[in-house]
């Protein structure tokens, strides 16, 4: 009799246990962001979108593979109409795969709105050829093509455009400025990754892996900053400025100098105060293990959220992953591909998770704030998905 009660008593237990690990992998989370549209991208979103300065156009860059050949598009949509379909614009349509050319994530097109909403510049490769095409808005007619040169580190060029309209281009890691009106290139002795102004053109932030360059007005460098602990890597990302440019936020990744298993990370943010860039906090995001997890951070205006990519193994596809895991470690192999993702939401003011958004793909690839912070656009490869925020 007291083995049959021992019985029931653990199959009681074992209920309740799978009952509570059901509940945590599929519980409700909080959100204060509602679904307001989710659109077909024609080809492939990389995780490049962006939203014009009225917040009136979403851009997205798509790429379609097809027999060793490319074509690079730009889907734009009209927010406030929140329609299905798509205005698609066609960058290239045979991009040609050469011997020496790195896979295709390397090669996205990169797309900027010009401050007045009216142009959109298009940075991509044409058989290894760095290239910016600026485009009308409006009809999608293409003004422009800027010839940057022959790309030796196989990335298509970096756009970004000054507060004062001129175009900023990246080319194998050495800033130019472009004139919208001619196309003339100038050349600056800066290198960077990713470049940011201040609203009023006073500071330009150069990102490099291991260094943030602050810059004048007149290009002269005034503060390079980098990192100094001793004990792990870090990694800077990218860099957004507040709206009176007073505060800039790096986000940044880092890992231990010596190799461990598993190897602990962790992204974050650093906030350095012009004009003489002390830094004023630093605050850790979210600590991981995986080593092949997509990272990309944004900012909401006035800087009060900021939305990142956070490892997200609740769900089939969670759980799916992990027994890859499982499996790959018997063999002794590394992970058999990189973790599902999802975009976490906190706030900048204390650090709290205010919202974990629901995937619509395996991955979340990039994301953007519209420039009042109602919307937050969110690429999930071949989707994406349009969240407006209803308060924390």
């Amino acid at each position: 009799m007291k083995e049959k009660w021992l019985n029931r008593i653990a199959v009681v237990g074992f209920i309740v246990v799978l009952g509570l690990l059901v509940w945590w992998l599929f519980r409700p989370q909080p959100m204060p962001f509602i679904l307001r549209a989710r659109w077909k991208v024609k080809g492939n979103a990389i995780g490049n979108i962006a939203f014009s300065p009225k917040g009136d156009w979403l851009a997205a860059s798509g790429m379609k593979f097809a027999k060793g050949q490319l074509t690079a598009t730009v889907n734009l949509w009209r927010v406030p109409e929140g329609k299905s379909s798509a205005k698609v614009i066609t960058v290239v349509s045979q991009q040609i795969i050469s011997e020496r050319s790195q896979p295709f994530i390397f090669r996205m097109p990169q797309i900027a709105f010009s401050p007045d909403g009216q142009f959109l510049a298009v940075g991509y490769l044409e058989q290894d050829v760095g290239k910016v095409a600026l485009f009308n808005v409006s009809d999608g007619r293409r003004l422009r093509t800027i010839t940057m040169g022959k790309s030796v580190r196989i990335l298509a060029p970096t756009v970004n455009f000054a507060p004062d309209g001129r175009l900023a281009v990246i080319h194998d890691s050495q800033l130019w400025f472009v004139s919208v009106e001619d196309g003339r290139k100038t050349p600056t002795k800066i290198r960077a990754e990713t470049v940011a102004f201040s609203p009023d053109g006073q500071w330009l932030a150069a990102v490099q892996p291991n260094s943030v360059s602050i810059y004048d007005a007149k290009g002269h460098l005034v503060k390079q900053i980098r990192p100094t602990s001793q004990t792990t890597v870090l990694s800077f990302e990218t860099a957004f400025f507040s709206e009176d440019g007073q505060n800039l936020f790096c986000f940044w990744s880092s890992k231990p100098l010596k190799f461990s298993h598993p190897r602990p990370m962790s992204d974050g943010i650093s906030i350095f105060q012009s004009p003489d860039w002390q830094l004023k906090r630093t605050t850790v995001l979210a600590s991981y293990h995986e080593p092949f997890s997509i990272r990309f951070a944004d900012f909401a205006p006035h800087l009060s959220l900021t939305a990142f990519s956070e490892t997200d193994l609740n769900g089939w596809d969670g759980a799916f992953w992990r027994l890859e895991r499982f499996v790959y470690n018997l063999l002794g192999k590394h992970y058999p591909s990189a973790t599902p993702t999802q975009v976490v939401l906190r706030r900048l003011s204390d650090g709290q998770i205010i919202a974990k958004l629901p995937r619509h793909g395996l991955y979340a690839l990039g994301c953007a704030f519209s420039p009042d912070g109602r919307y937050l656009a969110v690429s999930h490869g071949n989707t994406i998905a349009l969240w407006e925020r209803k308060g924390d």
